[in-house]
């Protein structure tokens, strides 16, 4: 879902008018829309000061609108965040709010400065999954006392292609078993807190080389391949006990136990395999974690968001508005609400041609709940889109009631689960929990970031130059993450960063080697050769740095200041790996943050001539990881942390 850069102040203009008829409450069942908040007297802030619920969203809630999506611009603090949702729930309180928190490179909670959750990637490098389970739950307590009801994630996509340009770090894994068992265990935490979570993108985003929020990404490999691959994470998040096969024929059947809690039953496809229950929604269990304590089924995920890829062995449409996938993700043992990722990324606008048509055609093809972003035009789109379906008979008023109906059964059991855990919406409750985030968060990050190679520490009156190589705009985040940036900056003062931002350190003195757009342009990256050749660095400087001795053009010996390096997805053959091998040809002294996958770390630096540079492998570019990052260019161990209990795999 798209972190928007720009979005619209004015309410809608059209759609529904008069008090709420069965229509328009079934209507506005079935849409999850973002919004700016509104500003002013009667607002969630201290004695009715700062942010308030805006008109228009406060009529569509009290005519029956499903809920809301939270962005950055909703979330400035969680003060803010925790006044905001008790005035939301006040105008509606079965509204469900709903977030994308993923934490490490997705953050809304933490947008400005960063997550103290170092993400996925850094969770599935621990080989077990209680640190996963610990993550979770610390985040669930947030999200609970934020007063969020569901959390868009944890992402179980599977991240099989390397230059894969929107998950990345964002999944757990490589393989189906890393990414389902770092997931369940994820998925459990955030429950445990009494918030609710949706599983994304089925049926998978991992082996895609577009990005959904601009193209559409097809991927186009036999049934049997995504079935084994990327349906894997779903079907154990859906069903972690019995752990069913993808395949329809030797699924586990779905066989509802009303009064026998965790019944194990004989599937009868398949001769004396025993058996979970699947599908029993809240099922009453003992949680592992809190001995004696009786909770509501931890395993389950409470919903699941399609994503708009085209699997054409599924069907001819991206899964997101195609009736195949709705069948596949149903006989999977899913029963709760399916909803879709944002209707207004590119790859539903270029095949719908608008969110109206893109909103008729998902509820068409079964999604339950459809997402929308800032923009309040959005939501009159989808809405009026919708009434008119209604109205032509293309769409049954009756489906959205039962979406409806899913909705509630979701928000119940979320209540209910709250209800439980003892869960409150509350500034202070908010301030504790965070805190609590970030002390497990840099634990995590302390553990898993790391160095490959041999590293020279960072003296602590360094001045580095600070180099970004990285290419693509992280849509999911919503920007280019800066956090490398800043955490360098507050240790070395001194620091340059090429490019920067004009207000930026080190910008002012070379202004000439800033982007005209994403990272560093080809003029702007010859600059920085030029300027680090002219030093003689390339014959001065062996590969940890040590100064050769030989004559400067200015007839005195220089010391270079120390060049880091920051890459996400530097591929043999990439543009970002050709700049990579440019700076490592007159800079063997550099070292590299890198903040994506940390598996090719090897394939990717190791091939370079001379065995390649020293790598801090920060395994995302969130908060923590940034500052761990820093730790290990300073020379400090990775585990040196007090509190981390599981070594790196």
């Amino acid at each position: 879902m798209t972190e928007p850069t720009a979005g619209a102040d004015a309410g809608p203009q059209a759609g529904p008018q008069a008090g709420p008829g069965r229509t328009e409450r079934a209507v506005n069942g079935v849409l999850l829309p973002g919004f700016e908040n509104a500003v002013g007297p009667g607002g969630a802030g201290p004695g009715g000061a700062g942010v308030r619920v805006p008109d228009w969203l406060a009529d569509a809630a009290r005519a029956g609108l499903a809920g809301v999506v939270y962005f950055a611009r909703n979330t400035p603090d969680v003060a803010t965040t925790a006044a905001l949702s008790a005035a939301l729930h006040e105008i509606s309180p079965d509204l469900v709010i709903a977030v994308d928190e993923e934490g490490g490179d997705v953050s809304r909670l933490e947008a400005a400065d960063g997550s103290s959750l170092p993400g996925a990637a850094a969770l599935g490098v621990l080989p077990g999954g209680a640190i996963s389970l610990d993550a979770g739950r610390a985040l669930g307590r947030v999200l609970a006392a934020t007063g969020i009801d569901l959390l868009l994630g944890p992402v179980l996509d599977v991240v099989s292609e390397p230059e894969n340009p929107v998950i990345g770090v964002r999944a757990f894994g490589t393989t189906p078993d890393v990414v389902a068992r770092h997931g369940i265990a994820f998925a459990r935490g955030v429950r445990s807190a009494g918030v609710g979570v949706c599983g994304k993108h089925f049926p998978g985003h991992g082996a895609t080389t577009v990005d959904s929020h601009v193209g559409l990404p097809v991927v186009d490999q036999p049934l049997d391949v995504v079935r084994a691959r990327d349906l894997v994470p779903f079907a154990r998040a859906l069903c972690p006990e019995g752990v069913p096969s993808t395949e329809p024929a030797v699924r586990a059947q779905a066989v509802r136990a009303q009064a026998v809690p965790n019944q194990v039953v004989r599937d009868p496809v398949v001769l004396n395999q025993v058996v979970r229950d699947p599908v029993v929604l809240n099922q009453v269990v003992r949680d592992p974690v809190v001995p004696n304590q009786v909770v509501r089924d931890q395993s389950r995920l409470d919903a699941v968001m399609t994503g708009h890829v085209l699997f054409p062995a599924v069907g001819p449409a991206p899964a997101s508005v195609e009736p195949a996938a709705t069948r596949l993700l149903r006989e999977l043992g899913h029963d709760g609400p399916i909803i879709t990722d944002a209707l207004d990324m590119g790859a539903l606008r270029q095949l719908t041609g608008s969110v109206g048509e893109a909103a008729v055609r998902a509820v068409e093809a079964g999604a339950d709940l459809l997402c929308l972003g800032l923009d309040p035009a959005l939501y009159t789109e989808a809405y009026d889109a919708l009434s008119r379906a209604v109205a032509s008979g293309r769409v049954r008023v009756e489906r959205l009631e039962e979406s409806g109906a899913r909705t509630r059964a979701l928000v119940a059991a979320v209540r209910d689960r709250r209800a439980v855990v003892g869960a409150v919406t509350d500034a202070d409750a908010a301030q504790r929990a965070l805190a609590e985030l970030a002390d497990l968060g840099a634990g995590i990050a302390d553990a898993v970031v790391h160095v490959r190679g041999h590293l020279v520490p960072l003296a602590p009156e360094a001045e580095p130059d600070v180099v970004d190589l990285r290419l693509r705009l992280d849509h999911a985040a919503g920007r280019t993450a800066r956090h490398v940036q800043t955490a360098i900056a507050e240790a070395w003062p001194g620091s340059r960063d090429w490019p920067g931002s004009r207000d930026w350190p080190g910008s002012r003195d070379f202004p000439e080697a800033l982007s005209s757009g994403l990272g560093l342009d080809d003029d702007g990256l010859a600059v920085l050769i030029a300027r680090f050749t002219r030093y003689g660095v390339s014959a001065d400087l062996d590969r940890i740095g040590t100064e050769r001795g030989a004559e400067f053009p200015d007839g005195a010996p220089r010391e270079a200041d120390p060049l880091v390096v920051i890459t996400r997805e530097p591929v043999p053959g990439s543009a970002e790996r050709a700049r990579l091998e440019q700076l490592w040809a007159v800079r063997p002294d550099l070292v590299v943050v890198h903040t994506g996958l940390p598996g090719p770390v090897e394939d990717w630096f190791g091939t370079l001539s001379g065995g390649g540079p020293a790598v801090v492998v920060a395994c995302g570019t969130g908060r923590a990881n940034a500052a761990a990052a820093v730790e290990r260019l300073r020379g400090v161990v990775a585990g040196t942390r007090a509190g981390h209990r599981e070594p790196r795999q």
